[in-house]
């Protein structure tokens, strides 16, 4: 107990360091930094903004991705910048869009060429990801510019912006510069979070180093880009460290303001954050350079910023199973602690069914960030992430992200207490099949999983033996039909009430299929069954196959294409459920009692 006790208080001390100390300090020193005017030097040349000599060359680089809704905006906020139209450059590469962004740049072309400024719009058929997009412009761009800006298509900049960015870089030290983020609509919970990171980079600067940019704007020497990884998560964050790493200062510059136009929804929202807490896991271990050396302050800055945020939800999840473990062995503080945590996640998840104050918005925001952040780094070390980031909406996104994280939580518990209800069991029917027929009791055999961006993922599902052993090595994959002379008379009953599928419990609790979902196909059919069927292939598209499912407790096995058909529309309808934790619930339980009704009715085929 004394060694619980010691973890548990460093645990704690760790969680009161990061969100009370150091936070509090730095958002109390962000708020007490002077906001200093411009020097008289910096003066000096702001008044001399349309001399051709003293202001920078800049280039301004944007990917972009089906932007039509954003992209007149931008351009027209380009145009109204206050820099000499002569030192600005704006290179735009549309990466795969499928909409009409690229026509919206050709039609913008004779105005920047009448404000004499160059845009170079660079439209690709391939959508290779922002960060190849990022390496391609970069390279462009540096053979001509002094700085380079980046910046993204939906946030909107300061008139001054330029300006203000070039009078920074006269300090000979400064590498990059990054600007205040708004929102232009914003929850409360969001507000307050970048008020706080505001601040925070502001005393993060004052003290040496800002640990990353934003990408609403941020500018750096062109002479200190190096292309970034393929794979490279969070490009905002990495560019800037890439500068720290030589030897120079990344700075904040409060009177640049950059506002996101585009509001997200809490899909959207919990996508992003789930991609942000993947990119700070492979920060934290690209950059390791920081502990090495000092590098003005950034190594503690480092770590008690980003590395514990990064860490963070390791921690809470640790210190709430160590409390739980030690409530169980009869502490009553921990399970007062238990209690109070208890409490908090669960006002948290009012949001989730409508249920709306300021205290338990905010709640939700912040722990919501955590639970999407340790999810995408979860996904991260499966290889998840592994092109990057695309600007691509996931396959997944029709579906609740609580919805999902609810889900693949009922699946571990229903299927560890299913196995352990269902083992003794599992000698008895094992007997049965070797005495009704020669070979295995068991039965393993490919299908195809869950479908994401990457990959397609392939498994071998288990179950219990229900045909002749060997029973399609001559006629190869084909349909079952009604009475199949290839299943042998314990596999008929076996069929008749599922009981068959039982091992693969196995199968749910390894995350390769869940308890409910569509059927897991066979790969040797699936191409034809894709050709013949529009949206086939769709329907494991972000979604685990199932023991059993809304098409599977409608509709028997498959014994011709029509049968597939019809179950297309079953599976599709199932995934239409995902979209709220309640239709989830919902449907899940009327499949779950169907389910239970055709194993005691003998109704399986």
């Amino acid at each position: 107990m004394v060694f619980q006790w010691t973890v548990l208080t460093l645990l704690t001390l760790l969680i009161i360091y990061h969100h009370v100390i150091y936070t509090g300090l730095m958002i109390w020193l962000g708020r007490r930094a002077p906001k200093a005017p411009l020097s008289p030097e910096a003066s000096d040349e702001k008044n001399k903004a349309h001399e051709p000599s003293p202001l920078p060359i800049i280039a301004l680089v944007m990917p972009a991705h089906n932007e039509e809704g954003c992209i007149e905006a931008k351009l027209a906020n380009i145009l109204m910048l206050d820099y000499p139209p002569e030192k600005l450059s704006v290179w735009i590469c549309c990466d795969g869009c499928s909409d009409d962004t690229a026509n919206i740049i050709k039609r913008w072309q004779p105005q920047f060429k009448k404000a004499g400024v160059e845009l170079h719009c660079k439209d690709e058929a391939d959508n290779q990801g922002k960060v190849a997009r990022i390496n391609q412009l970069m390279q462009l761009a540096k053979e001509q510019a002094e700085l380079i800006a980046l910046s993204d298509i939906s946030a909107l900049l300061s008139v001054d912006a330029l300006q203000q960015a070039a009078i920074s870089f006269l300090n000979p030290q400064t590498g990059a510069v990054t600007c205040s983020y708004l929102l232009a609509e914003a929850t409360s919970g969001e507000q307050q979070y970048w008020q706080w990171q505001n601040n925070i980079r502001r005393a993060e600067s004052n003290l040496g180093n800002v640990m990353g940019g934003n990408g609403a704007f941020y500018m750096m020497r062109a002479g200190l880009f190096s292309p970034l990884p393929a794979d490279t998560i969070n490009d905002d964050f990495m560019l800037p460290m890439m500068v720290i790493k030589q030897g120079y200062q990344v700075q904040f510059n409060q009177f640049i303001n950059s506002v996101e136009l585009t509001p997200s929804d809490d899909e959207q929202n919990y996508q992003r954050r789930q991609r942000i807490g993947a990119g700070n896991l492979q920060q934290l271990i690209r950059c390791r350079f920081v502990f090495k050396n000092s590098h003005h302050g950034a190594r503690w800055l480092f770590a008690s910023g980003k590395g514990l945020r990064t860490l963070m939800p390791f921690i809470l999840l640790a210190y709430l199973l160590l409390s739980v473990l030690m409530a169980v062995q009869g502490s009553l503080t921990a399970l007062g602690l238990v209690a109070l945590q208890t409490a908090g996640y669960l006002l948290a998840l009012l949001p989730t069914v409508g249920i709306h104050t300021r205290l338990t918005d905010k709640l939700h925001y912040f722990i919501g960030g955590y639970a999407a952040s340790l999810l995408g780094m979860l996904r991260y070390l499966a290889g998840q992430f592994r092109q990057g980031w695309r600007h691509l909406p996931p396959l997944i996104s029709y579906q609740s992200q609580s919805t999902l994280l609810f889900k693949r939580a009922s699946d571990i518990l229903l299927g560890s207490f299913g196995l352990i209800l269902t083992l003794p069991l599992w000698p008895i029917i094992a007997v049965l099949i070797r005495l009704d027929s020669p070979g295995s009791a068991f039965y393993r055999q490919l299908r195809v999983g869950r479908i994401s961006e990457e990959q397609v993922e392939l498994f071998e599902v288990i179950k219990f033996r229900t045909m002749s052993n060997n029973a399609e090595s001559n006629s190869g994959a084909v349909w079952a039909s009604a009475n199949d002379p290839r299943i042998t008379r314990i596999g008929r009953f076996l069929r008749a009430t599922r009981l068959d599928e039982l091992p693969q419990f196995i199968n749910v609790i390894k995350g390769e299929m869940s308890l409910i979902g569509p059927r897991p196909e066979r790969p040797e059919l699936c191409g034809d069954l894709q050709n013949a069927l529009p949206y086939y292939l769709e329907r494991t598209a972000g979604l685990k196959p199932g023991i059993t499912g809304l098409a599977q407790v409608n509709q028997g096995y498959d014994n011709n294409l029509d049968d597939v058909k019809n179950k297309i529309a079953w599976d599709h309808a199932y995934a239409l459920a995902l979209s709220s934790p309640i239709q989830w619930i919902k449907m899940d339980l009327y499949i779950m009692f169907k389910t239970i009704y055709i194993m005691v009715c003998k109704r399986g085929q």
